[in-house]
C-alpha cells in the first residue's frame, strides 16, 4: 500500500518495498521545461536523495514528480521542501 504527499511543487509517491534499501524514481515531464532544465531538477532531487538517507526510514520505494512550476525553483528551495515531505514520510510507522 502506498501514500502520496503534495508540495507546491513535486508530488512524491511512498511504497513499501521488499528490498533493504531504499529506491528512488524521479519524473519530470516535458511540461516542466527544456531537457537542461528537467536534467537539472532530476540531479538536484538525486542528489538530496544521496546525502539525506538519515531522514527517511529505509525499505521503501521514493517516486518524486516534478510540476511545471519546479523548473523555476532555486537549489536550496527544493532542498527545503523536500526535506519537509520527507520528514512526513518518516513519521509514517510512528
Amino acid at each position: 500500500m502506498g501514500c502520496k504527499f503534495y508540495t507546491p511543487h513535486f508530488v512524491l509517491l511512498v511504497f513499501d518495498n521488499c528490498e533493504k534499501n531504499s529506491r528512488l524514481g524521479v519524473t519530470v515531464s516535458r511540461k516542466v521545461g527544456n531537457a537542461v532544465q528537467r536534467n537539472r531538477i532530476k540531479r538536484i532531487i538525486r542528489e538530496f536523495f544521496r546525502t539525506n538517507r538519515h531522514i527517511y526510514p529505509s525499505a521503501r520505494d521514493y517516486s518524486v514528480i516534478a510540476k511545471r512550476s519546479s523548473a523555476l525553483l532555486s537549489s536550496s528551495k527544493i532542498h527545503f521542501e523536500l526535506s519537509s515531505v520527507f520528514l512526513k514520510t518518516a513519521k509514517l510507522n510512528d
